[in-house]
């Protein structure tokens, strides 16, 4: 099941996997009909006030794809769940309850992009990819221009945790380690993209499930 974020609410298509989209496609499949649906029908979702969910189930990857791209300018994005005795490092960010991301700088791949973005939200060091974990797709309204985001999230140790420092000019002010008593609370508060991408992986390492 893929689904696409915006704000509180969801774009979800049942038969359809990330894994399925290819987002490199030919001026020509960008012109085809059924894209021209598909974007059209993306286009009036994105600035109809809604509050409900919408399915659709009717569109094949290919489709998907290119309707994606031609209605979005792609904003690749990477971030890391960092672990600890079996809790798992959050941040504040404008006031919301968050996990450590940033955008993927040119030549960067999505693991040294997480690893960069996270040493630098939170001043962990000696960070390393345990292993890699769902991707969260949100999409958001920049200076006239629609972009969605994939951020790629990886499991992560670090080797030093008591250098915190939080990285006032990205707007976050506080870091710290949530146990198991914590993560509904940060599950309910968080962006609804990370609570249910990954609210299951961190349910399980919660319980203590959790395979390293």
């Amino acid at each position: 099941m893929y689904k696409i974020f915006y704000e509180q609410r969801a774009l979800i298509f049942p038969n359809i996997e990330e894994k399925d989209l290819i987002l490199d496609v030919t001026s020509q499949q960008l012109e085809s009909y059924e894209v021209e649906k598909i974007h059209n029908f993306l286009r009036q979702w994105l600035v109809v006030d809604l509050t409900e969910d919408v399915v659709i189930d009717h569109v094949s990857p290919e489709v998907l794809s290119a309707a994606l791209c031609r209605t979005f300018s792609m904003a690749p994005a990477a971030g890391g769940v960092v672990v600890k005795d079996r809790q798992f490092a959050a941040i504040q960010r404008h006031g919301i309850p968050d996990l450590p991301k940033g955008h993927i700088e040119e030549g960067e791949d999505a693991a040294t992009a997480a690893l960069r973005e996270v040493e630098e939200e939170t001043g962990f060091m000696g960070l390393k990819i345990i292993r890699q974990l769902p991707s969260s797709w949100h999409c958001y309204l920049y200076e006239d221009e629609w972009r969605l985001k994939q951020t790629s999230w990886f499991l992560m140790e670090a080797a030093d945790e008591s250098h915190v420092n939080p990285q006032l000019d990205e707007d976050i002010t506080e870091v710290t380690f949530l146990s198991k008593y914590d993560l509904e609370w940060f599950l309910k508060n968080t962006y609804r993209s990370i609570s249910e991408t990954l609210g299951e992986e961190l349910n399980n390492f919660q319980l203590n499930n959790y395979q390293l």
